[in-house]
């Protein structure tokens, strides 16, 4: 059996160009001419990855019994793979479904080969079966690393916005402005709460401007961590200026037995620096 193993992978090395355009026409098929005119130069770097894989794959095959050996070449070329199509921005449902195209062009040349060289239906099925799990096992180490480095520059990406989300602007030596912008959820609303104590601190400011004009929406929790974020100022000698107020922020306020009147709201941003510099 060692021995047709060999000469199926083989055969498959061989072809390695051949199915991989095969591949790529199919792949080609499904999608508009103008985009894959334009993006010739990415796909013949493709399509050189495809080579490697079905080489990988017929060297896998002729080394059949080493399995341990081989299934960590399908975890090694996994893992680069799902990073690669991952910084050139392919998504994981579409390289996915090349898998279908592997099993279907490598396992029909498999099948020639075996009845060209008589090779028992028995010997060629267990080779059949070797690829569906070589390309199973790559399947699986190229989806972990995509989803694994996805999930890892999403949550960089997450932690860039949160830098940017609590920018206290320094405009004198004693003031300075939060303008907060877009929705607040509570992971945000947390961030905010320590980042402006920290800057406050550090910028040495009596006096913050927390500017919530540019707030989508500003519900009950949001307006609790609004308070929190005063009441914390408070406690390292800042005063808070609220600006930006609409009606529907200060009935949230309301609602959470905040009364408004013991806040020091300066109507609009100008309105509000004209009274501090006055």
């Amino acid at each position: 059996m060692e021995k047709e193993m060999v000469l199926f992978g083989k055969r498959v090395e061989e072809e390695k160009y051949m199915i991989a355009e095969l591949i790529q026409e199919e792949r080609h098929a499904a999608l508009p001419k103008e985009l894959v005119e334009s993006n010739r130069e990415f796909s013949a770097l493709v399509l050189e990855e495809r080579v490697r894989f079905i080489e990988l794959l017929g060297k896998s095959l002729q080394n059949s019994c080493r399995e341990e050996e081989i299934m960590a070449d399908m975890s090694k070329w996994g893992t680069a793979t799902g990073n690669f199509f991952l910084e050139h921005g392919m998504t994981l449902d579409v390289a996915l479904a090349e898998t279908a195209l592997y099993r279907k062009h490598i396992a029909t040349l498999i099948k020639s080969e075996g009845r060209r060289l008589a090779i028992s239906p028995e010997i060629t099925y267990d080779a059949a079966e070797l690829l569906h799990a070589l390309l199973d096992h790559a399947t699986y180490s190229y989806t972990h690393a995509y989803t694994t480095s996805y999930q890892r520059n999403l949550a960089t990406a997450r932690q860039e916005f949160l830098e940017l989300s609590a920018p206290v602007v320094p405009i004198s030596d004693s003031v300075a402005i939060l303008p907060l912008v877009g929705s607040i959820e509570i992971d945000r609303a947390r961030y905010i709460l320590e980042r402006t104590l920290l800057s406050a601190s550090e910028l040495k400011i009596n006096t913050l401007i927390v500017d919530l004009s540019g707030v989508i929406r500003v519900d009950t929790m949001v307006a609790d961590q609004v308070i929190k974020i005063i009441q914390s100022l408070e406690l390292i000698g800042v005063k808070a200026v609220l600006t930006g107020i609409r009606p529907e922020t200060a009935q949230s306020l309301t609602t959470l037995g905040v009364d408004v009147r013991t806040l020091n709201i300066g109507g609009s941003l100008k309105r509000a620096l004209e009274n501090v510099y006055n």
